[in-house]
Formats: structure tokens, C-alpha cells, sequence
């Protein structure tokens, strides 16, 4: 088992030939994740048809056995969420976010979530792609983090949240205990902005833990990617350390049927 644990998050920007095509941005996040080894993924804005499917590709680039993709609307089977793992996935969830406001910003938007295990514990790992418009941003962080309170044990929210240190929704998810890995790194290395991709100006991708000892946040990065952009958005990874021995005592809960390599968790709750 190895030492450590990294979680990476990007938003794709599904098949935009404004950041090139797709099998030279599929190259060279088969090189950024060759180069940081991450155990778990969190895609938002992907594209998943049967002419290109950027997920699958993503899972085969990177040798990741585990992998889910869950749809944003029925209405546009295409489009979506996805989470790849080198580690068994199972117990895969969806949820549906509020929508108000919608003249500004009408799309349906879902939370994918599934369970691992790693070094003792079982976690929850959500990923998330709110609304950028504020009152959906905050209702959105509302409902999930309450949905999220069935949870027990440590929990990683990730993704395209929209939600900077000081806004509306991370200040109500700091309030119920949600961290926010990037302030509290050990080390923290290129951890600006992170957003749009050629001149950030705001950090909208954000990696936070619950039920989580903040002296196991190891490292934070915003990774700047050599040669031409990704995706207009930056990648982020956290790196955490094991739990103490007696952290670990507490944490055997059983979990239940694993995810494989193709599937596709369909509209639930």
C-alpha cells in the first residue's frame, strides 16, 4: 500500500477545439498523470459518446481499472462527470443539485460520488460541478453537504466548485467542518488562481476534506502544465498522508459491490 494518497481534479471543457484537439490535450494529461501518479480522479465537463468517449480514454491513458461516468441530464447523454481510481471504486451515487435562477443558468447539474479504501479507512469521495451563478453556487453547496451528512467517516468534495475562500458557499462549507486542503497545506507550491487556464484570475477547482486530521494535508499544487493549455481550467492534486495507527482502529466499515472499469452510473437520486 503505497505511503501516501493524491486526488487530482480537472475540468475538461468536454471537446472544445479552442484548446486544440482532443488527442493532443488526451496526450498530455496521459503525461501529467504519468508524471504525478494520481490515485484518484475527478473529470468534470466530459464528453462521453460513442465517436469519442474522453473518459475512457483518460482510464486507458492512465491504466485505471476503475472507472465511472455519470450523464448531467438524460436529455444530453453525452455530457457529464466522471471518477477514475487505481484503488476499487464501489457503492457509486449520484445527486441532483438545485436549480434556481435559471435564466442565467439553466443546466441540470449532478454530484457523482463513490467509496474507497485506503491504509485502514473508507472513504467518501464526491465530485462536484456547481453553478458559477451565486445564489445556484450557494443553494447547490447547501444540498449537497446536507446529503453529505449521511456519511460517516473521511470524505474528500472535489471539483469545479466555483466557491474561492471568502465566498458564500465556502464560507457555509467551512462551517460544518469542510476543509479547505489548499489553505491548509504543509506545502503549498503554485497555488494561485487556477482559472481561465492563459491568465488566472480566480481559483474556482478545490479539493476539500472532512473528518480528516489537518496535519495529513501534505502538499497542494496548482499544476501549470507545460506547452499548450489543457482545458481552460488548471489541475489541482492533494496529497495526504495515512492516518495514525489509532486512527485506523476506528475505521473498518465494510463496503459494497465494486465499480468496474466500464460503467456508467445512471440517474438516481
Amino acid at each position: 500500500m503505497t505511503n501516501v494518497l493524491k486526488m487530482l481534479t480537472l475540468n475538461l471543457h468536454y471537446d472544445q477545439a479552442g484548446f486544440g484537439p482532443w488527442p493532443r490535450r488526451r496526450a498530455q494529461i496521459q503525461t501529467l498523470l504519468e508524471n504525478e501518479k494520481p490515485h484518484i480522479v475527478a473529470l468534470q465537463a466530459v464528453h462521453a459518446s460513442e465517436t469519442l468517449d474522453q473518459a475512457e480514454d483518460l482510464a486507458r491513458a492512465g491504466h485505471y481499472a476503475h472507472k465511472l461516468f455519470l450523464a448531467t441530464t438524460e436529455s444530453i447523454p453525452h455530457q457529464g462527470s466522471a471518477i477514475l481510481a487505481n484503488i476499487p471504486l464501489s457503492a457509486p451515487w449520484s445527486y441532483a443539485l438545485p436549480r434556481c435562477d435559471q435564466d442565467e443558468d439553466p443546466s441540470f447539474r449532478r454530484a457523482i460520488a463513490a467509496t474507497f479504501a485506503w491504509c485502514g479507512e473508507v472513504w467518501q469521495f464526491t465530485n462536484a460541478h456547481f453553478s458559477w451563478i451565486g445564489t445556484q453556487n450557494l443553494a447547490q453547496a447547501q444540498t449537497l453537504a446536507m446529503a453529505l451528512e449521511a456519511f460517516p467517516g473521511p470524505q474528500c468534495l472535489v471539483g469545479d466548485l466555483h466557491a474561492p475562500s471568502g465566498s458564500a458557499a465556502a464560507l457555509h462549507l467551512k462551517n460544518l467542518a469542510w476543509i479547505d486542503s489548499l489553505e491548509k497545506a504543509v506545502r503549498n507550491h503554485d497555488n494561485g488562481p487556477n482559472a481561465p487556464t492563459h491568465t488566472p484570475e480566480s481559483r474556482i477547482d478545490s479539493i476539500l476534506v472532512k473528518e480528516v486530521d489537518e496535519a495529513r494535508i501534505r502538499e497542494v499544487r496548482v499544476l501549470t502544465e507545460p506547452g499548450a493549455p489543457l482545458s481552460d481550467h488548471r489541475a489541482v492534486l492533494l496529497t495526504l498522508q495515512p492516518p495514525t495507527h489509532e486512527a485506523k482502529k476506528k475505521t473498518h466499515i465494510p463496503v459494497g459491490p465494486q465499480v468496474r472499469s466500464t460503467d456508467t452510473l445512471k440517474l438516481g437520486v
